[in-house]
């Protein structure tokens, strides 16, 4: 109580007020509750995250069944990617298992450069595999190149080349090879059916059939050229059919059965008479 002096000197005592310290009613009770929803949301996050982390297999050296080591990453077991991927080599755990890459749609694998642009592409859809590159190479374990595709050429170095179909094998082009046979069981066929065949060797051609016989057949002229050295046709037998026959245009026909070979100078031949010089009529030459 505080004092005070009245007109008459009397002394007076003067009531004394005390201000509360802290807070009281509604707020204290919206704050209480605040803190305790708090709480809640704490312990509710505290046990998601030790669910999330007892599911996933959180562990110090990865996540689940992908571990990371000095290497980079070790999955144990399958992985799915939703989003791509961007590594330098994937290969298997297991030099004995094989490593499965598997997608619900297309798999492109592609190849960029130091400027970040795509070099190369290889695409595997439904039934069809496209490779987009300069240079296509197969290789052995060797690391010799078997097949090769590029802007100029196809080469196949390979010792020989087999073909198994039933069907017909096209070359819309040239080909070169040193070799071309058929197997022991069944014939060759080289048949062009709009243009001519041409077989060119630098240091001869060797056409030969030895379990068998060679046919050479055409619609139009069969012409056999050589520029610096003979031809030779070597054989126990030689048959030349449908030839025709040099009839004199004076004197009396042969009517033999044996004739003599002769040639024009365009180079066809014809028969004559076997007792007297060749002499062609003008229409057997022309």
């Amino acid at each position: 109580m505080g004092r005070g002096k009245l007109g008459n000197g009397e002394v007076v005592s003067e009531p004394e007020y005390h201000q509360p310290v802290g807070i009281y009613g509604w707020r204290k009770r919206c704050l209480y509750s605040f803190i305790l929803f708090l709480m809640i949301i704490t312990v509710i996050n505290l046990a998601l995250l030790i669910w999330i982390l007892r599911v996933l297999n959180f562990s110090v050296d990865g996540m689940g069944k992908m571990r990371i080591t000095e290497d980079g990453i070790l999955m144990e077991g399958e992985a799915e990617f939703v989003k791509p991927l961007y590594t330098s080599n994937i290969q298997a755990q297991l030099k004995d298992k094989p490593l499965f890459v598997e997608s619900s749609r297309d798999i492109v694998m592609h190849a960029r450069d130091g400027e970040n642009n795509i070099g190369s592409t290889i695409a595997l859809g439904n039934r069809t595999l496209e490779a987009q590159c300069d240079n296509f190479e197969v290789k052995d374990q060797d690391g010799n190149t078997r097949f090769k595709v590029n802007n100029r050429e196809v080469s196949m170095e390979v010792d020989e080349v087999r073909y198994t179909g039933s069907s017909k094998l096209v070359f819309e082009g040239s080909v070169a090879t040193p070799t071309l046979r058929s197997p022991p069981s069944d014939p060759l066929k080289i048949e062009s059916l709009g243009t001519s065949i041409r077989v060119h060797g630098e240091t001869g051609v060797n056409l030969k059939a030895p379990a068998g016989s060679m046919l050479i057949k055409s619609s139009d002229d069969i012409m056999l050229e050589s520029t610096d050295n003979s031809i030779y046709i070597q054989s126990r037998d030689v048959y030349l059919k449908g030839t025709k026959v040099s009839v004199p245009s004076v004197g009396r026909p042969y009517t033999g059965s044996v004739y003599q070979l002769c040639m024009c100078m365009s180079g066809r031949l014809y028969l004559s008479d076997p007792s007297d010089d060749c002499q062609a009529t003008d229409s057997i030459c022309q």
